[in-house]
């Protein structure tokens, strides 16, 4: 009887920590991808001004 319920225990123990791990990298990978769009658009518009006071 303990082996068949600690079995379970240890099937989740070792599920559980997967899908935090999953769920952290998709969250990771999504702010990564954010804070690259949010970079490009600040370096693109940074760079649109140089050139645009550079105009005469």
């Amino acid at each position: 009887m303990r082996a068949a319920i600690a079995s379970p225990d240890d099937s989740d123990g070792w599920q559980s920590p997967r899908l935090h791990l999953s769920i952290y990298t998709i969250l990771s990978r999504r702010s990564v991808r954010r804070h690259n769009a949010v970079a490009a658009r600040a370096y693109v518009a940074i760079h649109i001004d140089d050139v645009a006071s550079l105009l005469p």
